[in-house]
């Protein structure tokens, strides 16, 4: 597809930078201008039941990319679970509600194949930091969902519809690996913050657990309480541009940011372009 040659394409280009520009110059690179569109590729992928009919290339190219050391275990980790695992599980318990399922076995097929697919350490032999399905497998989120899925199946097993309909997971559409990074970068700050961050936390789960949350309020919230713990200045814009296509512009700092549903957009020279985090508080 056109978006795995850009991924591959960009493999190519940056590999060879590596070790001049240093590994946060390029995670920098990778975080703003490659993750967005491996993101959107990412969302565009069908999750299929039987195993034969899934096109695992998005997943390929993106364990590629990572294994070549040009993308931090943050963004590779949220883009797993913000863009690909919410489908997972979604497609999953959908399938396991039709009437028309057919054996669970089947399931027992998909659930394998997905978790080989992301735990498989059979290429653990050198390389354990570089190693993707080490990362995934050591990831508390990616290994809940994962158990979250073997719970739906054993509800459909043994037909208790009850606990099927109460696992019910969030739809796709109000997940995304931009709060997955920012759940990451809030869980890494320091033990005296631990209120605070216990507040994100919450935040975090409600956008999971709650299908009906008001997500970009609540993403509005988190940038909001980054602000406040890194003791940057946010608060509405005010005068001249303080809209961008009709959604109001903060003041992140000194740069102008808005919201885009759970997307960050700082402006940077002229122009507006999605950012992290971390990359917006660094330049403050």
């Amino acid at each position: 597809s056109d978006d795995a040659a850009f991924v591959r394409a960009c493999i190519s280009v940056l590999d060879p930078w590596k070790r001049l520009l240093g590994e946060s110059a390029i995670f920098e690179l990778t975080s703003d201008l490659v993750a967005p569109r491996v993101a959107r590729s990412l969302a565009r992928v069908e999750v299929r039941i039987l195993p034969a009919d899934q096109d695992w290339e998005q997943l390929n190219v993106l364990f590629d990319y990572f294994k070549k050391g040009l993308m931090s275990g943050d963004d590779f980790v949220s883009l797993v679970e913000g863009e690909v695992l919410p489908a997972w599980s979604y497609a999953l318990h959908c399938a396991l509600k039709r009437k028309d399922r057919g054996d669970t076995h089947d399931f027992k097929g998909f659930y394998i194949a997905w978790k080989g697919q992301f735990f498989d350490l059979s290429a653990n032999a050198r390389g354990k930091i570089l190693n993707p399905q080490v990362i995934l497998r050591s990831d508390p989120m990616v290994c809940r969902y994962f158990f979250g899925g073997l719970k739906m199946i054993e509800a459909a097993h043994v037909s208790n519809e009850t606990m099927l309909d109460d696992l019910r997971p969030t739809h796709p559409a109000d997940c995304n690996y931009r709060i997955s990074l920012m759940h990451r970068s809030r869980v890494r700050q320091p033990q005296d913050n631990e209120e605070s961050s216990d507040v994100n936390l919450r935040v975090r789960r409600r956008v999971h657990e709650n299908g009906n949350a008001g997500v970009a309020a609540t993403f509005q919230e988190v940038v909001e309480s980054f602000a406040n713990q890194h003791d940057i200045t946010f608060h509405p814009k005010s005068g001249s541009n303080s809209k961008r296509d009709g959604k109001p512009v903060f003041m992140f700092g000194d740069h102008p940011v808005y919201f885009d549903k759970n997307v960050l957009f700082a402006k940077r020279g002229s122009a507006w372009r999605p950012i992290s985090l971390e990359h917006l508080a660094q330049s403050c």
